[in-house]
């Protein structure tokens, strides 16, 4: 049996040779008849493939025959060529691999019909396509990434096909929609209460798809799978637009058909009413959910290090936040003293700006998505200890603030301090949280209010000889 190859690498095939008697060509010899004429001789017959691998061409090696019927094995209308011509069929390229059974039959005037025939396997690999959607511009922590550009929480699974292009740009690609399933498995499962954090979560989810309808599909039927309670949650009759990228953005809560609470696996097939050619394939990128509007602060109690308060991008600057401390407030997050230390955000004098400014100056940062023009409270806990060290002027301190917007380089950020929405400059120096009062150090509440988009960022940095530390970050409605 030979294999042809479907798809970019069997592009300018050729030579691939079959004999139906031996591994080699049979020569031909022609043999005079008492007539005068040539008694036809079939030796073998040459396969070759080309375009998308599914185009295939049959050449007889004949002497003394007038013309051929091929027949391609798919139970297609069997095609004549004259001697010396060649065949060429394009196979269907609705299965990824089928075997055929190519017969060629020879026919010359006044003698009998010679026959062979050749098994065939014909692979498609569905050919990519060469473009992407924007990525989503979505702010750092604001996005559940499930599947974009920038990497994924997921992976492709059974029916799915990896596919990079030049940019670099990811993308998964799922085919044969009219009998397959795409399945796309994520690494962990999602709980859309708390997708981002604990209590922090998201109430839609974001899918681009790509189709040609000559090619692929009209309707799509996305399923989300949930295991662990054996649910399924599904929107069917998507409608999908011809040769672009299709944006979908769905509410968990009602445009499933039952309320999304989590699922770990996403099904993509074709639409009840919808119509599968070809290949059926579809192209799907930027999957994700996005951070609901809420003034919750994430990892306000350090508990887990420098999460979420991290720059991505510090031109010339230091992207960690602050340094990790032990030596945070007595109280938890809610208030109630643990009687021993907590764990902190702390700055040094080499990690301070303002006057001690440098490279490696840190600065804290979290974005907010608020209610535009709503009321709201910073609160946080600091403190600032008192060893000897010489003080920038007006003193040491640990300064916190509401930037009125949000920025992807912390430079930026930084160059924008003044552009606040409210800020405080904590000069009380007594030692550590342990050293203070209840161990819980100096309390702050800044009120301000949400500007007209609701995007604002929380950030924090320290000016000081000796170390300071804050704790316990919250942001509270004032009318919730």
């Amino acid at each position: 049996m030979s294999l042809i190859k479907k798809g970019i690498s069997a592009l300018l095939i050729t030579g691939l040779i079959m004999s139906c008697d031996e591994d080699d060509y049979t020569p031909i010899e022609p043999v005079a008849s008492s007539g005068g004429s040539i008694e036809s001789v079939f030796s073998s017959f040459e396969v070759s493939s080309s375009g998308d691998g599914t185009i295939v061409t049959v050449t007889p090696l004949t002497v003394g025959v007038d013309s051929y019927v091929i027949d391609f094995g798919d139970r297609s209308t069997p095609l004549n060529a004259l001697q010396g011509e060649s065949a060429t069929y394009d196979y269907s390229n609705v299965d990824a691999s089928t075997d055929y059974t190519i017969t060629v039959t020879t026919k010359a005037a006044g003698q009998s019909d010679l026959t062979k025939s050749e098994d065939i396997t014909v692979e498609h690999t569905v050919q990519s396509i060469d473009n992407a959607p924007s990525s989503p511009d979505v702010k750092r922590y604001n996005l559940l990434n499930i599947f974009t550009d920038a990497g994924s929480v997921g992976s492709a699974g059974t029916g799915g096909k990896a596919v990079v292009l030049e940019s670099g740009n990811n993308l998964v690609e799922f085919s044969r929609l009219h009998s397959d399933t795409g399945v796309f498995a994520l690494s962990d499962e999602v709980v859309a209460a708390d997708a981002f954090y604990s209590g922090v979560g998201s109430n839609d989810i974001h899918f681009d798809v790509y189709s040609e309808f000559a090619t692929g599909i009209d309707k799509l039927k996305i399923t989300l799978v949930d295991s662990t309670n054996g649910t399924s949650h599904v929107i069917d009759e998507i409608d999908l637009m011809d040769g672009e990228w299709t944006g979908l953005d769905f509410d968990l809560a009602t445009d499933f058909s039952s309320p999304v609470s989590q699922f770990e696996t996403i099904l993509f097939e074709l639409g009840s009413s919808g119509t599968a050619n070809d290949h059926a394939t579809i192209t799907v990128d930027n999957i994700y959910m996005s951070r609901m509007t809420g003034s919750t602060i994430l990892n306000g109690d350090f508990e887990d290090g420098q999460d979420f308060w991290k720059w991505s991008t510090f031109t010339d600057g230091e992207t960690n936040p602050f340094g990790s401390s032990s030596d945070g407030s007595n109280q938890d997050y809610d208030g109630v003293d643990t009687g021993s230390k907590t764990r902190g955000a702390k700055w040094s004098s080499s990690q301070s700006g303002g006057e001690f400014g440098s490279s490696s100056s840190r600065y804290a940062y979290q974005e907010l998505n608020l209610v535009p023009g709503a009321d709201y409270i910073l609160e946080y806990q600091y403190a600032i200890k008192d060893d000897s060290g010489t003080d920038p002027i007006g003193g040491r301190k640990i300064v916190g603030l509401i930037l009125d917007g949000q920025y992807d380089d912390g430079a930026d950020a930084v160059d924008n301090l003044g552009d606040n929405l409210g800020f405080n400059e904590g000069f009380v120096a007594e030692g550590k949280f342990s050293d203070t009062t209840d161990g819980a150090g100096t309390l702050v509440q800044i009120p301000f209010t949400a500007n007209d988009s609701g995007e604002v960022a929380i950030m924090f940095y320290a000016v000081t000889p000796k170390d300071a530390f804050i704790d316990n970050v919250k942001v509270r409605s004032v009318n919730p």
